[in-house]
């Protein structure tokens, strides 16, 4: 983006009418054409910075690094939009089944637009109905289920795991990344 320099314009603008009064005998019609060229100059610096703010506002509003890992997983692994949002929906939706309420409170408050992907997610009722002991095998059968219901084999959880864990670590720091790491291992 070029950033448009005006002091250069307003020293050349000053020139010419210290310029035209020496000449003119301090004629006041150069000084107000110098006035309004400096007005419109000034105009225009505020539409730019202006249209400046406009844009940055916008880039805002859409959540950045929600659509990054969105994006990843469409780029990795070849799925649809809509699949990977709600691929890593079941994923964290799988996490908060098997950890602590305050746990998993921080981790979605480290990942950006965890609500949107939690939401995104396919409902399932396998791992209410497995708990105790066998949580982990609830959350695979639970992933498995939810993947089906977007299309995708079950396997692809095994291909989406690594992917949102490594966002994860990159995101929100290691110790975020070992703690889904550790609600997500199922056991043997």
């Amino acid at each position: 983006m070029h950033h448009l320099n005006f002091k250069p314009v307003t020293a050349y603008l000053l020139v010419i009418a210290c310029a035209g009064c020496a000449g003119n005998g301090g004629g006041g019609d150069v000084v107000g054409s110098v006035d309004q060229s400096l007005a419109t100059a000034e105009s225009a610096a505020q539409t730019g910075r202006q249209a400046i703010s406009t844009g940055t506002a916008a880039a805002k509003s859409v959540p950045a690094t929600q659509t990054e890992l969105s994006n990843l997983l469409v780029s990795r692994l070849g799925v649809s939009q809509q699949q990977a949002l709600g691929g890593a929906g079941a994923i964290f939706q799988a996490a908060k089944a098997n950890m602590e309420p305050q746990a998993f409170s921080s981790l979605s408050q480290s990942v950006p637009g965890m609500d949107q992907m939690l939401s995104s997610a396919p409902s399932t009722g396998v791992s209410s109905m497995l708990g105790g002991a066998q949580s982990k095998l609830g959350t695979a059968a639970s992933l498995a289920s939810q993947f089906q219901q977007l299309n995708m084999s079950p396997d692809m959880a095994n291909q989406f795991i690594p992917v949102v864990v490594d966002y994860v670590r990159d995101t929100s720091g290691q110790a975020a990344s070992r703690l889904l790491q550790s609600a997500l291992t199922t056991a043997p």
